[in-house]
């Protein structure tokens, strides 16, 4: 028999599939009610990523108010930090890690279940979608999905203690925009081998055709986390910027890594079908340039909080938190257009040129600065 549910009562069991920051910012917010996470990955995630370019610290306090061992700054702050944090609000066995979700059971009941490989989990209440860009969860809810934007972004992670950074540099090839940039962050002492405890987090952002990039990968959305960088790269980069720029690249491609983000992006139309809901990047994805990804999923865990404790029966409490994150995602999405008009002008479908064809045109043209 279903939960009887009326606003405020901590009476509803609550599944939560994936546990980045999202399912964990919606955990901490949920704590009246009964709420597991599932999280694909074997090992807690702190020592995961790079840097997150601002947080919202006042939003982060609201969603876990208590102090912790992981103090959290508002700018250039360590993603696997800003994760511990949100972990430590938890109660002990709350994260279920190494969790292979396959899909969901009894979808269009009251009470759908977790399937694994290998079983079901017990009915739930509800079950929330924050299982990023290729989400699991999201064919249950809609069938949009991400869509390809037309540039992808480096990113670059290298000891600060030994390479000369960070790289600097913009250019204007045939419309379109080629940019370079980032910034110190500090992470755990020994982090990539570091000894002083920060490293440089840095990308560019680059124009390239569909066919060159990667789908998102389940549970995230960049693809492979470490892969050959391509000659090219280090040719492109020398073409368009100056011999230091050029020389940290090559510099962090050996002693770091470089890896390219393809930059997705989505708003879907309706983030909740019956039992079964979406958040953070299982339901909109933007531009880096948006600075808006973790803080989004933020909010979108506050929202679903506010939307349970505001009245009335479940459905409407999440048609409530359906139609607020519906609204801030197409917002999101068109300032995640509007970034595109810099770095991939024209409809996202356009072709364009490969890097390689861009340092031919650049040799060719006789490396001019506006081109």
């Amino acid at each position: 028999m279903a939960a009887q549910f009326h606003a405020g009562a901590p009476n509803l069991s609550i599944a939560i599939i994936g546990g980045s920051l999202t399912g964990l910012s919606l955990a901490n917010t949920l704590s009246a009610h009964t709420v597991h996470v599932y999280e694909h990955s074997s090992t807690p995630l702190t020592l995961r990523g790079g840097a997150l370019g601002a947080v919202d610290v006042d939003l982060l306090h609201q969603i876990c108010p208590k102090t912790y061992k992981h103090q959290v700054a508002g700018h250039g702050h360590f993603y696997g930090d800003l994760w511990g944090y949100l972990y430590a609000g938890l109660k002990p066995g709350q994260v279920t890690f190494g969790a292979n979700v396959t899909g969901i059971e009894d979808a269009g009941t009251e009470r759908p279940r977790v399937a694994f490989n290998g079983g079901v989990s017990e009915p739930y209440d509800l079950i929330v979608g924050c299982d990023g860009g290729k989400s699991i969860v999201r064919q249950y809810v809609t069938d949009q999905m991400p869509t390809y934007s037309g540039y992808t972004v480096w990113r670059g992670l290298c000891r600060a203690d030994d390479i000369e950074g960070p790289p600097s540099g913009r250019r204007q090839v045939r419309g379109v925009i080629y940019e370079t940039l980032g910034f110190p962050v500090s992470v755990p002492r020994g982090y990539m081998g570091t000894e002083e405890g920060v490293l440089w987090n840095c990308g560019i952002y680059m124009a390239m055709p569909e066919s060159m990039v990667e789908r998102p990968v389940r549970n995230r959305q960049v693809g492979a986390a470490t892969i050959e960088v391509p000659e090219w790269f280090h040719e492109m980069i020398s073409a368009l910027f100056d011999r230091r720029t050029a020389s940290f690249w090559r510099n962090c491609a050996a002693k770091g890594k470089v890896t390219p983000h393809a930059v997705w992006e989505l708003a879907c139309k309706r983030v909740v079908k019956g039992r079964i809901a979406l958040a953070g990047d299982a339901a909109h994805m933007a531009s880096p340039r948006t600075g808006a990804g973790a803080y989004t999923g933020m909010r979108d865990a506050v929202a679903f909080k506010l939307a349970l404790e505001g009245g009335g029966g479940l459905e409407s409490a999440l048609e409530m938190y359906n139609t607020d994150v519906v609204e801030r995602g197409e917002a999101l999405f068109q300032r995640s257009r509007a970034a595109a008009s810099s770095f991939a002008p024209g409809e996202p479908g356009d072709v364009r040129m490969k890097p390689q064809e861009v340092v031919a045109y650049l040799k060719a043209k006789g490396g001019g600065r506006e081109l």
